[in-house]
Protein backbone atom coordinates (compact mmCIF):
# COMPACT_ATOMS: atom_id res chain seq x y z
CA UNK A 1 0.00 0.00 0.00
CA UNK A 2 1.48 3.37 -1.00
CA UNK A 3 1.62 6.48 1.22
CA UNK A 4 -1.41 8.02 -0.43
CA UNK A 5 -3.58 4.99 0.32
CA UNK A 6 -2.39 4.95 3.94
CA UNK A 7 -3.40 8.59 4.35
CA UNK A 8 -6.96 7.90 3.20
CA UNK A 9 -8.36 4.78 4.81
CA UNK A 10 -11.77 3.57 3.68
CA UNK A 11 -13.22 0.41 5.15
CA UNK A 12 -14.90 -0.73 1.91
CA UNK A 13 -11.71 -0.85 -0.18
CA UNK A 14 -10.68 -4.36 -1.28
CA UNK A 15 -7.22 -5.76 -0.65
CA UNK A 16 -6.17 -5.55 -4.30
CA UNK A 17 -7.92 -2.20 -4.83
CA UNK A 18 -5.79 0.95 -4.80
CA UNK A 19 -6.89 4.54 -4.35
CA UNK A 20 -5.87 6.48 -7.44
CA UNK A 21 -7.33 9.92 -6.67
CA UNK A 22 -9.46 11.61 -3.99
CA UNK A 23 -11.23 14.69 -5.33
CA UNK A 24 -12.98 17.69 -3.80
CA UNK A 25 -14.48 20.69 -5.51
CA UNK A 26 -12.08 23.36 -6.72
CA UNK A 27 -11.10 26.08 -4.23
CA UNK A 28 -12.63 28.75 -6.47
CA UNK A 29 -16.10 27.27 -5.89
CA UNK A 30 -15.63 27.84 -2.15
CA UNK A 31 -14.28 31.33 -2.81
CA UNK A 32 -17.34 32.25 -4.90
CA UNK A 33 -19.75 30.98 -2.26
CA UNK A 34 -18.01 32.86 0.56
CA UNK A 35 -17.69 36.03 -1.53
CA UNK A 36 -21.47 36.10 -1.91
CA UNK A 37 -21.82 35.50 1.81
CA UNK A 38 -19.41 38.32 2.71
CA UNK A 39 -21.22 40.75 0.38
CA UNK A 40 -24.54 39.81 2.03
CA UNK A 41 -23.04 40.33 5.51
CA UNK A 42 -21.70 43.79 4.53
CA UNK A 43 -25.03 44.77 3.01
CA UNK A 44 -26.85 43.65 6.15
CA UNK A 45 -24.40 45.50 8.39
CA UNK A 46 -24.72 48.60 6.23
CA UNK A 47 -28.49 48.42 6.45
CA UNK A 48 -28.32 48.24 10.25
CA UNK A 49 -26.02 51.28 10.31
CA UNK A 50 -27.99 53.35 7.76
CA UNK A 51 -31.55 52.60 8.93
CA UNK A 52 -31.27 54.58 12.20
CA UNK A 53 -29.93 57.58 10.24
CA UNK A 54 -32.59 57.41 7.50
CA UNK A 55 -35.58 56.66 9.76
CA UNK A 56 -34.69 57.97 13.24
CA UNK A 57 -38.33 58.38 14.37
CA UNK A 58 -39.29 54.84 13.40
CA UNK A 59 -36.20 53.30 15.02
CA UNK A 60 -36.65 55.40 18.21
CA UNK A 61 -40.07 53.81 18.77
CA UNK A 62 -38.62 50.27 18.68
CA UNK A 63 -37.01 48.79 21.76
CA UNK A 64 -33.22 48.45 21.41
CA UNK A 65 -33.35 44.80 22.55
CA UNK A 66 -35.62 43.99 19.57
CA UNK A 67 -33.17 45.66 17.18
CA UNK A 68 -30.26 43.76 18.77
CA UNK A 69 -32.23 40.51 18.46
CA UNK A 70 -32.92 41.11 14.75
CA UNK A 71 -29.27 42.01 14.06
CA UNK A 72 -28.02 38.92 15.91
CA UNK A 73 -30.59 36.68 14.22
CA UNK A 74 -29.49 37.71 10.73
CA UNK A 75 -25.79 37.48 11.58
CA UNK A 76 -26.34 34.00 13.06
CA UNK A 77 -28.22 32.97 9.90
CA UNK A 78 -25.27 34.15 7.78
CA UNK A 79 -22.84 32.25 10.04
CA UNK A 80 -24.88 29.03 9.81
CA UNK A 81 -25.16 29.37 6.03
CA UNK A 82 -21.36 29.80 5.84
CA UNK A 83 -20.93 26.66 7.92
CA UNK A 84 -23.27 24.76 5.58
CA UNK A 85 -21.21 25.90 2.58
CA UNK A 86 -18.08 24.51 4.24
CA UNK A 87 -19.77 21.19 5.14
CA UNK A 88 -21.00 20.77 1.57
CA UNK A 89 -17.55 21.59 0.17
CA UNK A 90 -15.58 19.41 2.57
CA UNK A 91 -17.78 16.31 2.58
CA UNK A 92 -18.55 16.09 -1.14
CA UNK A 93 -15.88 13.58 -2.16
CA UNK A 94 -15.19 11.57 -5.29
CA UNK A 95 -12.79 8.65 -4.93
CA UNK A 96 -11.26 6.99 -7.97
CA UNK A 97 -9.85 3.56 -7.20
CA UNK A 98 -8.31 0.94 -9.42
CA UNK A 99 -11.70 -0.87 -9.65
CA UNK A 100 -14.47 1.73 -9.26
CA UNK A 101 -15.55 5.30 -8.62
CA UNK A 102 -17.11 6.19 -5.28
CA UNK A 103 -19.31 9.28 -5.04
CA UNK A 104 -20.00 10.59 -1.52
CA UNK A 105 -22.35 13.54 -1.56
CA UNK A 106 -23.33 15.55 1.52
CA UNK A 107 -26.89 16.87 1.42
CA UNK A 108 -27.50 19.21 4.33
CA UNK A 109 -26.17 18.58 7.81
CA UNK A 110 -27.34 15.05 8.46
CA UNK A 111 -27.84 13.39 5.09
CA UNK A 112 -25.10 11.76 3.07
CA UNK A 113 -25.52 9.77 -0.13
CA UNK A 114 -22.84 7.31 -1.23
CA UNK A 115 -22.87 5.50 -4.55
CA UNK A 116 -20.33 3.60 -6.58
CA UNK A 117 -19.73 2.83 -10.21
CA UNK A 118 -17.68 -0.02 -11.64
CA UNK A 119 -15.60 0.90 -14.67
CA UNK A 120 -17.21 -1.77 -16.86
CA UNK A 121 -20.58 0.07 -16.59
CA UNK A 122 -19.20 3.33 -18.01
CA UNK A 123 -20.57 4.22 -21.42
CA UNK A 124 -19.29 7.77 -21.93
CA UNK A 125 -17.20 10.39 -20.11
CA UNK A 126 -17.69 14.10 -20.87
CA UNK A 127 -15.79 17.12 -19.60
CA UNK A 128 -17.51 20.49 -19.35
CA UNK A 129 -15.63 23.73 -18.63
CA UNK A 130 -17.87 26.79 -19.07
CA UNK A 131 -16.91 30.40 -18.44
CA UNK A 132 -13.91 32.68 -18.15
CA UNK A 133 -12.74 31.80 -14.63
CA UNK A 134 -13.23 28.03 -15.02
CA UNK A 135 -11.16 28.14 -18.20
CA UNK A 136 -8.37 30.22 -16.62
CA UNK A 137 -8.28 28.34 -13.32
CA UNK A 138 -8.90 24.97 -15.03
CA UNK A 139 -11.91 23.55 -13.24
CA UNK A 140 -15.21 22.14 -14.41
CA UNK A 141 -17.54 19.16 -14.41
CA UNK A 142 -16.86 15.59 -15.47
CA UNK A 143 -20.01 13.70 -16.43
CA UNK A 144 -20.00 9.92 -16.63
CA UNK A 145 -22.83 8.16 -18.46
CA UNK A 146 -23.52 4.70 -17.10
CA UNK A 147 -25.51 1.60 -17.90
CA UNK A 148 -26.56 1.16 -14.27
CA UNK A 149 -29.42 2.41 -12.10
CA UNK A 150 -27.91 5.84 -11.65
CA UNK A 151 -27.51 6.82 -15.28
CA UNK A 152 -25.14 9.76 -14.68
CA UNK A 153 -22.31 10.45 -12.23
CA UNK A 154 -21.23 14.08 -12.08
CA UNK A 155 -18.01 15.35 -10.54
CA UNK A 156 -18.93 19.02 -9.98
CA UNK A 157 -16.42 21.88 -10.20
CA UNK A 158 -13.29 19.74 -9.81
CA UNK A 159 -9.77 20.83 -10.63
CA UNK A 160 -8.18 19.68 -13.89
CA UNK A 161 -11.25 17.91 -15.33
CA UNK A 162 -9.44 16.88 -18.53
CA UNK A 163 -6.81 14.92 -16.59
CA UNK A 164 -9.53 13.27 -14.48
CA UNK A 165 -11.38 12.27 -17.64
CA UNK A 166 -8.17 10.73 -19.03
CA UNK A 167 -7.59 8.79 -15.79
CA UNK A 168 -11.14 7.42 -15.85
CA UNK A 169 -10.92 6.46 -19.52
CA UNK A 170 -7.59 4.69 -18.96
CA UNK A 171 -8.96 2.76 -15.98
CA UNK A 172 -12.02 1.81 -18.02
CA UNK A 173 -9.81 0.44 -20.80
CA UNK A 174 -7.83 -1.55 -18.26
CA UNK A 175 -11.08 -2.87 -16.79
CA UNK A 176 -12.30 -3.97 -20.22
CA UNK A 177 -8.98 -5.74 -20.78
CA UNK A 178 -9.35 -7.66 -17.51
CA UNK A 179 -12.91 -8.69 -18.42
CA UNK A 180 -11.70 -9.93 -21.81
CA UNK A 181 -8.96 -11.98 -20.12
CA UNK A 182 -11.47 -13.46 -17.66
CA UNK A 183 -13.80 -14.48 -20.52
CA UNK A 184 -10.90 -16.04 -22.44
CA UNK A 185 -9.82 -18.00 -19.34
CA UNK A 186 -13.38 -19.21 -18.78
CA UNK A 187 -13.67 -20.35 -22.43
CA UNK A 188 -10.32 -22.19 -22.20
CA UNK A 189 -11.45 -23.98 -19.03
CA UNK A 190 -14.75 -24.98 -20.65
CA UNK A 191 -12.95 -26.23 -23.77
CA UNK A 192 -10.50 -28.20 -21.65
CA UNK A 193 -13.29 -30.10 -19.84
Amino acid sequence: MDGFSKKFHFKDIGQQEKIIKVLHRNWFYLFQQYLILVVAAFMLSGAFILLPNLYPDFIADIDQSVIAFIENFFMLAIWIYGFMIWIDYYYDIWIITSERIINIEQKGMFTRKASELRFRKIQDVTTEVVGFFPTIINYGDVKIQTAGEQNEFVFRTISDPYAIKNIIMELQKQSEGHIGEEVEDMIRRKMGE
